[in-house]
């Protein structure tokens, strides 16, 4: 399988996954054994003993208790972002945070302009420390500093 925890292998750290489509209909699985092998993570998983019972699974989604997930002070979980409002140093709001992407060398904040916006579209914001300010989960609020040419991180819809 293919993990997007940090580091890769941090998926192995857990000793039950819930596995499927959608994080409201999923199974509990009980992991026996989780390592990583070369850009794959290769998984033993109770009750599954057949590549036919293994291959069942395959497209499904792991999900891990949020509660079991530490992050430090300045980390944040991904699904904690979702709905953010993000807005500029000048307190003008960009929109809502609607998706992360991991692309390398660091992670972009997905954010789609609010209903009433003059403009609508999506920004695609670099989620760095000399971008990003401020962030606050209570107040689900992204401080962002757009610096010169990030106008062209904006994509208009019509």
């Amino acid at each position: 399988m293919f993990s997007h925890t940090r580091p890769v292998d941090a998926v192995a750290g857990y000793l039950h996954w819930y596995l499927g489509s959608t994080e409201e209909n999923t199974t509990l699985f009980s992991v026996q054994d989780c390592h990583q092998h070369k850009k794959r993570i290769l998984a033993k998983l109770e009750g599954i003993d057949t590549i036919e019972q293994a291959e069942t699974l395959k497209g499904l989604k792991i999900w891990v208790p949020e509660e079991n997930v530490s992050v430090d002070d300045d980390e944040y979980l991904w699904q904690e972002l979702i709905g953010c409002t993000v807005s500029n140093q000048k307190g003008e709001v960009l929109g809502k945070v609607s998706n992360l992407h991991e692309y390398g060398a660091q992670d972009i904040l997905e954010v789609k302009t609010v209903a009433d916006a003059e403009v609508s579209g999506e920004w695609l914001i670099p989620f760095t420390e000399e971008v990003v300010l401020d962030v606050n989960l209570e107040e689900k609020s992204i401080q962002i500093d757009q610096l010169e040419g990030m106008d062209a991180c904006f994509t208009p819809k019509s």
